[in-house]
């Protein structure tokens, strides 16, 4: 068959058409990071953030801090919103210039009254931050891109606290036009941009072109809300996927999947040390409770068999954790490893009877999140409390179900645990175990103490290091003696992503991911 000229003319103008087509899909595809995520955010609202792990990843990539961890090492802070900040001898005054020139999304201008509005807002909001954000006496405004936070009292630690989710800047403009509303869609000056939300499906972010830093490599970050951890691998193997988030193994397991992944060179394992604390922990301010009885909490902590949780459940991806900080903080009483209860099921038992409990006399709801991980680690807690004649029936709750629970202490037991958002003992220490914050998170519920409580807010407003150290070194002896909880093991920090993926760096405090800086390599 013999073609014309301006059929053949069409030919290959059709031709080059879907070879561009094809090349500009790819381009799409190159450019857009799928983010697998094992649950809806709870919430895009920075004001309102309660260290939820999904969504203040988003929060961080959507919105700037003041102040950042700087990569790779994540050690010592950056100016973001900040180009510069000064600290009063006395620790109690903070001031920051603001770079200057930078945009909200919605248009409107950075400045030093949308720094203040957003603390403030934060600080009326947010209970989770009542003990740290309730120390400003107040945030005074002393030029467009210049302003001084004063604090009622030193707090060494409160320039990581502004690189918290918590302390995202807003659009003041965007919050008072969609009120309530302003959490579907947020409005930030970070690197990425919100477009859409489909509950239970999906999260997606476009690339903020007028960034301060520099526009993303990534033109789209699309968080796909996958629960089911089999179909998460599949995915990611298939190339569905381009990163699975861990999250610090809330909800899954990821030993077998360790094992083929490394075997697979199209993904790579990342592990990075962490700080999470997962634990066993008592209801310590409930008179009527049987945990009341710290020879029952004792009982229970030499019950536990920490090597066999930690080498053959968990498969050597966490390590052992002897207080209520993990043995990599910068303030860890290295005393603690001695004083740490052992696996001793003789001595449990011995202390049960003593408190005056009979074999099989004791029963427990023993509460814990969903999930794989969490029902391994809650069934070998199980037959470790059967071998001393605690019988313990497994309810595993959703998320939110067990908050509302844990908060208003209608538990005995619950497996738990705490990711620090900042590097310092604070992170742990305040919000778990001041009494006055018993009702107010996840917490380990302390009884009132004078005592420790003096104690815990003395450390935590210390200047000098040196003290602080030893401080905190006091704390976790304190603690040691009262048993608010069977401490368990740290997890690795592990994220899987396509050897395609570059640039990722992982953060361990807070344990969160930002893409700015990620590009995709053409496959």
């Amino acid at each position: 068959m013999v073609l014309s000229r301006r059929m053949a003319t069409a030919l290959m103008l059709g031709t080059a058409l879907a070879g561009r087509g094809a090349l500009a899909q790819s381009d799409r595809q190159a450019r857009t990071l799928v983010v697998a995520v094992s649950s809806d955010p709870v919430g895009l609202e920075p004001a309102a953030n309660r260290a939820e792990p999904v969504g203040s990843e988003i929060i961080l990539n959507i919105f700037d801090t003041l102040v950042a961890w700087t990569p790779p090492a994540f050690k010592a802070l950056e100016g973001r919103l900040a180009t510069s900040w000064s600290i009063s001898p006395d620790g109690r005054d903070f001031t920051f210039v603001l770079r200057p020139n930078v945009t909200f999304h919605d248009g409107t201008k950075l400045d030093a009254e949308a720094v203040k509005f957003s603390l403030e807002r934060t600080r009326e909001l947010n209970s989770y931050m009542k003990a740290s954000f309730g120390l400003i006496r107040e945030i005074t405004v002393l030029g467009p891109l210049e302003l001084r936070i004063s604090l009622s009292e030193p707090m060494p630690v409160f320039l990581s606290l502004l690189a918290q989710p918590q302390a995202g800047i807003v659009s003041p403009a965007a919050v008072r036009k969609l009120g309530d509303g302003f959490g579907a869609a947020p409005v930030g000056t970070g690197p990425f941009r919100f477009r859409s939300r489909a509950a239970d499906t999906n999260i997606v972010l476009d690339a903020n072109t007028e960034y301060f830093r520099g526009a993303p490599k990534l033109q789209r970050i699309l968080y796909r809300v996958i629960p089911d951890a089999s179909t998460r691998r599949l995915e990611l193997e298939n190339g569905g996927v381009d990163i699975c988030q861990q999250n610090g193994q809330l909800t899954s397991l990821p030993v077998e999947d360790i094992k083929a992944f490394r075997a697979n060179p199209a993904i790579e394992v990342i592990e990075v040390s962490s700080q999470i604390i997962r634990q066993l922990e008592f209801n310590n301010n409930n008179p009527d409770s049987p945990v009341h009885d710290i020879r029952v909490r004792r009982a229970i902590a030499h019950a536990i068999d920490y090597d066999g949780l930690i080498n053959g459940v968990l498969g050597g991806t966490a390590e052992r954790v002897y207080g209520p900080l993990t043995s990599n903080s910068w303030a860890f009483e290295p005393a603690m490893r001695e004083m740490a209860p052992n696996y001793d099921p003789a001595r449990a038992r011995a202390l049960l009877a003593e408190a005056g409990h009979a074999p099989g006399s004791l029963s427990f709801k023993l509460y814990s999140f969903q999930g794989s991980l969490w029902g391994s680690v809650a069934t070998f807690i199980q037959a470790n409390l059967a071998a001393i004649g605690i019988k313990a029936t497994v309810e595993q709750t959703e998320f939110p179900a067990l908050r509302a629970l844990h908060v208003a202490g209608r538990f005995d037991i619950a497996l738990d645990g705490r990711q620090p958002w900042y590097n310092d003992p604070d992170a742990h220490i305040t919000i778990g175990y001041l009494s006055s914050l018993a009702n107010t998170a996840m917490s380990f519920r302390m009884p009132p103490d004078a005592e420790l409580d003096a104690l815990i807010l003395k450390a935590q407003t210390t200047v000098d290091f040196e003290q602080r150290r030893a401080l905190y070194q006091q704390v976790q002896r304190e603690l040691a003696a009262r048993v608010p909880a069977a401490y368990l093991f740290s997890n690795k920090i592990i994220v899987f992503k396509r050897a395609n993926v570059k640039g990722l760096v992982v953060n361990s405090a807070p344990p969160l991911s930002e893409y700015w800086s990620v590009w995709k390599e053409a496959r």
